[in-house]
């Protein structure tokens, strides 16, 4: 990650300066001796699937969880990576409606208490990490006049839990028919033209459903470049031809309890909404690639045609792909990569399309995700989302329990980034965004960069320091709103601090971690010499260690 270092290093002064110099599942995740279910040779250019180092296990953990724990390092090496993945994708689903339905706490933020909870705690980790990553594709927000609906959002996310592993085209109707993603983009409600009294479908969920949920603005070849006309203009996917024919076969639906179609006091957002047929568009729908549906169609059969014309549009697979590449794995995959992933998810063993789990497996067990460090080390990686710093941290130091008065519901004023709660549809950052610098002058984008500037690198210091040197068990006894780390386990190292930083380096860097970061840290704990000052040196440690630039990028 030689590029983007180079653009962190203004960072690395920042961060020493702000350094002063669900049910718990303790047990390792041992992979069952339990046949394959989706083979790695299904893609093409797999990586071997060898036995893993501790370090390529905790590589493995970074790019399928929510932060390596020791026990899983050690759980893992020794054995292939596909163990691990069939093992993640054999597990039952953590539920957020299960989570927030168990809360004693009535608060307006309680879900997102409940998703700091799984994300630390629950086993099946590789599910959680994909529902994170369609959160951010397939995008409802909180923040605009759902933060009270609470269980819908659960409810919501749980969606897309259900259908991690699923099928593309099956989440695709779930998501349309969904009252959340109904009242967020207003198909609910949607109504047939009707020009006296100067109404029009509304075309917000088709527009967004095109561009952000499936095929995009520009055409695609398998390997993720645009396609281009003679004058090198990309080639657009959709007119808005398209879009408003879209949204004419998107009429008719509404809450499933609503009593009346414009202004019903009925609002149920758990169930899925319900067609209203006198309230549906029945003429001719010119769609993609010339499709056309027929008048005269009920809402349920306009609807399962205008999915399938889109599932079955070439644009699909590169496109989801390339998104989930950069939200799991590195932001700038090469086209190789892509286009071996795109021709699973074009057609499986099985010979099914859009298999999410068998799409996962391949970006996982592709030579780039499993040697990209090494291939090419100047381009491959990603800067790690807030989120995931936080929880990496908590996962590394498993506090003994999360109290139920525990709270960081807000941490969205924090870290510019919460569970479900992006400033817009387009997400908390942009796909295509560059660091202005060596990223973007070596042609890389850097998505997550785009919400990192000098007040969240601050902030983000500040919380790490909250959640290390300020609450471990040596220092604070029980806060019921903090999660309190453990430190039993470093504290037996302490007296040796080369062993100490060696632990540190394999938990927290996977065993990368630089002289200069190392030289730091010993000079620290050195500079600590006063009495009972040990967990002071611990504590130190690891905050310098979970603060660093080095921890801040994925490799």
């Amino acid at each position: 990650m030689k590029t983007k270092i180079i653009t962190l290093l203004p960072i690395v002064a920042v961060l020493l300066v702000g350094c002063g110099g669900g049910a718990v599942d303790n047990a390792p995740l041992n992979p069952p001796a339990i046949a394959p279910a989706l083979p790695a040779t299904e893609v093409q250019n797999a990586a071997p699937d060898t036995p893993m180092s501790k370090e390529e296990a905790f590589r493995m953990l970074e790019q399928t969880t929510f932060g390596a724990r020791l026990k899983d390092i050690e759980s893992i090496s020794g054995n292939g990576p596909e163990a691990w993945i069939d093992h993640q994708m054999s597990l039952p689903a953590t539920y957020m409606s299960e989570g927030l339905r168990a809360s004693t706490n009535d608060r307006w933020n309680e879900y997102v208490n409940v998703w700091w909870r799984n994300a630390v705690y629950a086993p099946d980790q590789l599910r959680q990490r994909t529902a994170f990553a369609l959160s951010q594709i397939f995008v409802i927000s909180s923040v605009d006049g759902l933060g009270d609906e609470q269980p819908g959002l659960a409810n919501y996310y749980d969606l897309l839990m259900r259908h991690s592993f699923g099928n593309y085209r099956e989440l695709l109707e779930e998501i349309t028919l969904n009252p959340i993603m109904g009242e967020y983009l207003s198909m609910k409600g949607n109504h047939k033209p009707d020009a006296e009294k100067n109404l029009r479908p509304d075309e917000n969920y088709a527009r967004e459903l095109l561009q952000l949920f499936s095929i995009g603005l520009s055409m695609l070849n398998e390997d993720g470049s645009t396609i281009n006309d003679a004058d090198g203009v990309p080639l657009p996917t959709y007119s808005q031809e398209h879009v408003e024919a879209f949204a004419h076969a998107f009429t008719g639906w509404h809450f499933a309890n609503a009593e009346h179609f414009r202004w019903p006091k009925n609002k149920d957002f758990i169930s899925p909404m319900v067609a209203w047929p006198d309230k549906h568009a029945t003429g001719e729908k010119k769609l993609l690639n010339d499709f056309v549906i027929p008048a005269g169609q009920t809402p349920e059969q306009d609807l399962e045609d205008a999915l399938d014309n889109i599932a079955n549009h070439p644009n699909v697979g590169p496109f989801m792909v390339r998104h989930l590449i950069t939200k799991l794995v590195t932001s700038n995959p090469s086209p190789e990569y892509i286009k071996d992933v795109v021709q699973v998810w074009n057609s499986n063993v099985e010979g099914e399309r859009g298999n999410l789990g068998s799409t996962i497996k391949a970006i996982m067990m592709h030579k780039e995700a499993r040697q990209g460090h090494e291939l090419n080390p100047t381009r491959f990686g990603k800067t790690k989302e807030p989120l995931i710093r936080v929880t990496q941290l908590w996962r590394a130091f498993e506090p003994d329990s999360i109290h139920p008065d525990f709270n960081y519901g807000w941490v969205a004023r924090e870290l510019q980034q919460a569970p479900l709660a992006s400033p817009s549809v387009f997400n908390f950052f942009t796909p295509d965004f560059s660091q202005p610098g060596a990223i973007r002058d070596a042609g890389l984008v850097s998505p997550e960069f785009e919400i990192l500037d000098e007040s969240s690198m601050i902030s983000m210091t500040s919380r790490l320091l909250a959640n290390s040197l300020w609450s471990h068990n040596y220092k604070v006894a029980n806060d019921a709103k903090r999660v309190v780390i453990n430190i039993d386990r470093e504290m037996a190292l302490e007296a040796d601090p080369e062993a100490l930083i060696d632990h540190l380096d394999l938990l927290l860097l996977g065993g990368t971690m630089s002289a200069d970061l190392r030289h730091e840290i010993l000079r620290l704990m050195a500079s600590r010499d006063y009495k009972n000052a040990a967990s002071q040196r611990v504590a130190e440690a690891i905050f310098l260690v979970a603060s660093s630039p080095e921890a801040a990028i994925q490799r």
